[in-house]
Protein backbone atom coordinates (compact mmCIF):
# COMPACT_ATOMS: atom_id res chain seq x y z
CA UNK A 1 0.00 0.00 0.00
CA UNK A 2 1.24 3.67 -1.12
CA UNK A 3 1.83 6.06 1.88
CA UNK A 4 2.04 8.92 -0.82
CA UNK A 5 -1.53 10.24 -0.46
CA UNK A 6 -1.49 10.03 3.17
CA UNK A 7 2.00 11.71 3.36
CA UNK A 8 0.52 14.47 0.76
CA UNK A 9 -2.91 14.72 2.08
CA UNK A 10 -1.34 15.21 5.73
CA UNK A 11 1.19 17.98 4.65
CA UNK A 12 -1.93 19.87 3.14
CA UNK A 13 -3.46 20.08 6.22
CA UNK A 14 -0.19 21.51 7.95
CA UNK A 15 0.31 24.21 5.32
CA UNK A 16 -3.65 24.90 5.80
CA UNK A 17 -3.52 25.53 9.14
CA UNK A 18 -0.66 28.13 10.37
CA UNK A 19 -2.50 29.07 13.25
CA UNK A 20 -1.24 25.83 14.66
CA UNK A 21 2.23 26.51 14.57
CA UNK A 22 1.70 30.15 15.83
CA UNK A 23 0.12 28.33 18.73
CA UNK A 24 2.78 25.83 19.16
CA UNK A 25 5.56 28.58 18.52
CA UNK A 26 4.06 30.33 21.73
CA UNK A 27 3.90 26.95 23.83
CA UNK A 28 7.74 25.92 23.20
CA UNK A 29 9.22 28.90 24.88
CA UNK A 30 6.53 28.46 27.76
CA UNK A 31 7.70 25.01 28.46
CA UNK A 32 11.06 26.03 28.39
CA UNK A 33 10.85 28.98 31.27
CA UNK A 34 8.02 26.82 33.48
CA UNK A 35 10.41 23.97 33.81
CA UNK A 36 13.35 26.19 34.32
CA UNK A 37 11.46 28.43 36.98
CA UNK A 38 10.12 25.28 38.88
CA UNK A 39 12.96 22.39 38.18
CA UNK A 40 16.64 23.70 38.93
CA UNK A 41 16.66 23.50 42.84
CA UNK A 42 13.34 21.56 43.63
CA UNK A 43 14.43 18.33 44.34
CA UNK A 44 11.76 16.41 42.99
CA UNK A 45 13.83 13.58 41.79
CA UNK A 46 17.19 12.10 42.48
CA UNK A 47 18.56 12.47 39.04
CA UNK A 48 18.05 15.62 36.67
CA UNK A 49 14.75 17.05 38.38
CA UNK A 50 14.74 19.83 35.82
CA UNK A 51 14.38 17.50 33.07
CA UNK A 52 12.09 15.28 34.94
CA UNK A 53 9.70 18.81 35.02
CA UNK A 54 10.50 19.38 31.77
CA UNK A 55 8.75 16.46 30.90
CA UNK A 56 5.69 16.93 33.14
CA UNK A 57 4.95 20.26 32.41
CA UNK A 58 5.68 19.70 28.11
CA UNK A 59 3.02 16.53 28.69
CA UNK A 60 0.80 19.04 30.28
CA UNK A 61 0.79 21.75 27.65
CA UNK A 62 0.92 19.01 25.33
CA UNK A 63 -2.06 17.37 26.52
CA UNK A 64 -3.95 19.96 26.43
CA UNK A 65 -3.57 20.90 22.18
CA UNK A 66 -2.99 17.88 21.26
CA UNK A 67 -7.08 17.38 21.06
CA UNK A 68 -7.74 20.43 19.34
CA UNK A 69 -4.46 19.90 16.67
CA UNK A 70 -5.58 16.38 15.99
CA UNK A 71 -9.52 17.65 15.82
CA UNK A 72 -8.44 20.29 13.02
CA UNK A 73 -6.63 17.95 11.05
CA UNK A 74 -9.06 15.08 11.06
CA UNK A 75 -12.01 17.48 9.74
CA UNK A 76 -9.74 18.76 7.80
CA UNK A 77 -11.49 22.39 7.32
CA UNK A 78 -11.04 25.51 9.11
CA UNK A 79 -12.48 26.17 13.39
CA UNK A 80 -12.61 29.07 15.06
CA UNK A 81 -10.49 29.70 18.44
CA UNK A 82 -14.10 29.00 20.92
CA UNK A 83 -14.45 25.24 19.13
CA UNK A 84 -11.09 25.25 19.05
CA UNK A 85 -10.98 25.80 23.04
CA UNK A 86 -13.83 23.17 23.30
CA UNK A 87 -12.00 20.60 22.07
CA UNK A 88 -8.93 20.77 23.92
CA UNK A 89 -10.96 20.72 27.23
CA UNK A 90 -12.81 17.67 26.10
CA UNK A 91 -9.95 15.57 25.38
CA UNK A 92 -7.38 16.82 28.10
CA UNK A 93 -7.71 14.58 30.65
CA UNK A 94 -7.98 11.63 28.04
CA UNK A 95 -4.70 12.75 26.63
CA UNK A 96 -3.23 13.82 29.55
CA UNK A 97 -2.57 10.21 30.45
CA UNK A 98 -1.03 9.26 27.73
CA UNK A 99 1.51 12.07 27.28
CA UNK A 100 2.32 11.36 31.27
CA UNK A 101 3.13 7.82 30.03
CA UNK A 102 5.02 8.70 27.11
CA UNK A 103 7.17 10.84 29.77
CA UNK A 104 7.22 8.06 32.19
CA UNK A 105 8.93 6.01 29.57
CA UNK A 106 11.04 8.16 28.31
CA UNK A 107 12.12 10.40 31.05
CA UNK A 108 12.61 6.56 33.33
CA UNK A 109 14.37 4.96 30.38
CA UNK A 110 16.97 8.03 30.47
CA UNK A 111 17.25 8.04 34.65
CA UNK A 112 17.81 4.57 34.85
CA UNK A 113 20.26 4.59 31.89
CA UNK A 114 22.65 7.11 33.53
CA UNK A 115 22.43 5.18 37.05
CA UNK A 116 22.56 1.95 35.52
CA UNK A 117 26.01 3.60 33.24
CA UNK A 118 27.38 5.34 36.42
CA UNK A 119 27.04 1.96 38.43
CA UNK A 120 29.09 -0.04 36.28
CA UNK A 121 31.63 2.81 35.52
CA UNK A 122 32.17 2.16 39.31
CA UNK A 123 32.74 -1.92 39.55
CA UNK A 124 35.95 -3.25 37.95
CA UNK A 125 36.79 -2.38 34.10
CA UNK A 126 34.26 0.59 34.40
CA UNK A 127 35.32 1.13 30.35
CA UNK A 128 34.21 -2.00 27.98
CA UNK A 129 30.95 -2.06 31.56
CA UNK A 130 29.89 1.29 30.76
CA UNK A 131 30.00 0.95 27.00
CA UNK A 132 27.76 -1.94 27.02
CA UNK A 133 25.26 -0.85 29.60
CA UNK A 134 25.17 2.65 28.04
CA UNK A 135 25.05 1.12 24.06
CA UNK A 136 21.72 -1.15 25.74
CA UNK A 137 20.23 1.83 27.14
CA UNK A 138 20.28 3.62 24.23
CA UNK A 139 18.93 0.77 22.09
CA UNK A 140 16.09 0.50 24.80
CA UNK A 141 15.88 4.46 24.96
CA UNK A 142 14.81 4.37 21.18
CA UNK A 143 12.96 1.27 21.38
CA UNK A 144 10.48 3.67 24.00
CA UNK A 145 10.78 6.35 21.90
CA UNK A 146 9.59 4.64 18.83
CA UNK A 147 6.64 2.96 20.67
CA UNK A 148 5.85 6.58 21.85
CA UNK A 149 6.18 8.00 18.65
CA UNK A 150 4.10 5.49 16.76
CA UNK A 151 1.65 3.48 19.15
CA UNK A 152 0.57 6.23 21.54
CA UNK A 153 0.50 8.52 18.67
CA UNK A 154 -1.90 6.35 16.82
CA UNK A 155 -3.78 5.74 20.49
CA UNK A 156 -4.14 9.50 20.15
CA UNK A 157 -5.35 9.42 16.81
CA UNK A 158 -8.15 6.72 17.65
CA UNK A 159 -9.12 8.49 20.96
CA UNK A 160 -10.00 11.79 19.26
CA UNK A 161 -11.36 10.56 16.02
CA UNK A 162 -13.32 7.56 17.48
CA UNK A 163 -13.97 9.66 20.88
CA UNK A 164 -12.86 6.73 22.47
CA UNK A 165 -13.46 7.44 26.57
CA UNK A 166 -10.94 4.33 27.72
CA UNK A 167 -6.97 4.78 27.18
CA UNK A 168 -6.37 1.38 28.18
CA UNK A 169 -8.07 0.22 24.68
CA UNK A 170 -7.11 3.76 23.28
CA UNK A 171 -3.39 2.17 23.43
CA UNK A 172 -4.52 -1.22 22.01
CA UNK A 173 -6.51 -0.13 18.99
CA UNK A 174 -3.07 1.98 18.47
CA UNK A 175 -0.75 -1.18 18.90
CA UNK A 176 -2.87 -3.28 17.18
CA UNK A 177 -3.65 -0.44 14.03
CA UNK A 178 0.46 -0.33 13.91
CA UNK A 179 0.67 -4.32 13.92
CA UNK A 180 -1.19 -5.16 10.94
CA UNK A 181 0.13 -2.52 8.78
CA UNK A 182 4.12 -2.96 9.78
CA UNK A 183 5.09 -1.61 6.39
CA UNK A 184 2.95 1.54 5.36
CA UNK A 185 3.64 2.98 9.39
CA UNK A 186 7.62 2.20 9.18
CA UNK A 187 7.79 3.99 5.63
CA UNK A 188 5.51 6.05 7.02
CA UNK A 189 7.46 6.86 9.85
CA UNK A 190 10.70 7.01 8.16
CA UNK A 191 9.21 9.57 5.84
CA UNK A 192 9.01 12.06 8.65
CA UNK A 193 12.12 10.82 10.22
CA UNK A 194 14.20 11.71 7.12
CA UNK A 195 12.31 15.05 6.72
CA UNK A 196 13.13 16.25 10.75
CA UNK A 197 16.55 14.80 10.41
CA UNK A 198 16.96 16.97 7.48
CA UNK A 199 15.13 20.22 8.52
CA UNK A 200 16.84 19.92 12.17
CA UNK A 201 19.98 19.10 10.00
CA UNK A 202 20.05 22.46 8.37
CA UNK A 203 18.92 24.75 11.95
CA UNK A 204 22.08 22.93 13.44
CA UNK A 205 24.40 24.63 10.73
CA UNK A 206 22.05 27.55 10.61
CA UNK A 207 23.04 27.80 14.44
CA UNK A 208 26.79 27.50 13.94
CA UNK A 209 26.86 29.83 11.71
CA UNK A 210 24.70 32.67 13.72
CA UNK A 211 27.43 31.63 16.37
CA UNK A 212 30.14 33.06 14.22
CA UNK A 213 28.06 35.91 13.20
CA UNK A 214 26.88 36.86 16.78
CA UNK A 215 28.78 40.04 16.83
CA UNK A 216 27.12 41.23 13.43
CA UNK A 217 24.00 39.91 14.50
CA UNK A 218 24.40 42.11 18.27
CA UNK A 219 25.32 45.44 16.00
CA UNK A 220 21.94 44.88 13.99
CA UNK A 221 18.35 45.97 15.11
CA UNK A 222 17.02 43.52 17.81
CA UNK A 223 14.10 42.91 15.07
CA UNK A 224 16.88 41.15 12.99
CA UNK A 225 17.87 39.02 16.05
CA UNK A 226 14.15 38.32 16.80
CA UNK A 227 13.64 37.19 13.52
CA UNK A 228 16.49 34.90 13.30
CA UNK A 229 15.34 33.31 16.72
CA UNK A 230 11.71 33.15 15.31
CA UNK A 231 13.02 31.21 12.20
CA UNK A 232 14.70 28.15 14.98
CA UNK A 233 11.97 27.32 16.18
CA UNK A 234 9.91 26.55 13.20
CA UNK A 235 11.16 23.07 12.62
CA UNK A 236 10.73 22.96 16.46
CA UNK A 237 6.71 23.11 15.76
CA UNK A 238 6.77 22.05 12.40
CA UNK A 239 7.70 18.67 12.79
CA UNK A 240 5.69 17.77 15.44
CA UNK A 241 2.19 18.92 13.22
CA UNK A 242 3.68 17.15 10.29
CA UNK A 243 3.89 13.74 12.17
CA UNK A 244 0.36 14.36 13.77
CA UNK A 245 -1.18 15.22 9.90
CA UNK A 246 0.11 12.48 7.89
CA UNK A 247 -0.28 9.86 10.11
CA UNK A 248 -4.26 11.20 10.90
CA UNK A 249 -4.41 11.26 6.94
CA UNK A 250 -2.87 7.86 6.85
CA UNK A 251 -5.43 6.44 9.64
CA UNK A 252 -8.43 7.82 7.73
CA UNK A 253 -7.53 6.61 4.71
CA UNK A 254 -6.83 3.00 5.79
CA UNK A 255 -10.39 2.59 7.77
CA UNK A 256 -12.01 4.64 4.93
CA UNK A 257 -13.20 7.25 7.09
CA UNK A 258 -14.99 9.29 5.26
CA UNK A 259 -14.68 12.40 7.04
CA UNK A 260 -13.94 13.23 11.11
CA UNK A 261 -16.22 10.80 13.21
CA UNK A 262 -15.58 11.59 16.66
CA UNK A 263 -18.87 12.89 19.09
CA UNK A 264 -21.11 15.93 17.96
CA UNK A 265 -20.25 17.55 21.29
CA UNK A 266 -17.36 18.67 20.29
CA UNK A 267 -18.24 19.49 16.26
CA UNK A 268 -18.84 22.91 15.00
CA UNK A 269 -22.66 23.66 13.64
CA UNK A 270 -22.94 23.59 9.88
CA UNK A 271 -22.27 26.87 8.22
CA UNK A 272 -25.18 28.80 7.15
CA UNK A 273 -24.49 28.00 3.61
CA UNK A 274 -25.52 24.80 4.06
CA UNK A 275 -29.21 25.16 4.64
CA UNK A 276 -29.09 26.80 1.25
CA UNK A 277 -27.47 24.17 -0.46
CA UNK A 278 -29.52 21.39 1.58
CA UNK A 279 -32.84 23.10 2.07
CA UNK A 280 -34.40 23.68 5.33
CA UNK A 281 -34.75 21.22 8.12
CA UNK A 282 -37.77 19.47 8.31
CA UNK A 283 -37.50 17.81 11.49
CA UNK A 284 -39.39 20.01 13.06
CA UNK A 285 -36.01 21.77 14.82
Amino acid sequence: MSITPAFRDGLRRVWSSPALMVLLAVLFPMVGVTGIFFGFGQGIVSVYPALFVFLVVYSIIRAWCTGGILHRYAQNRPMRAGAFQRVCGTFFFRLLRLHLLSALILGGGVTQGQLLILHFYLQSNPGVLAFWVGLVTLVLLGLGYIFCDVVLDYAKIRTVVEDRRSMVFAVTAGFRFAVRRPGAVVRLYLLNGAIAVILLGIQWVAIIYSLHAESWLLQQHWGTVLFFSALGIVPLVWVPLLFLATQTAFFQDELAYPGYTAGSGVSPPDLPVTEVVAGPPTDGV
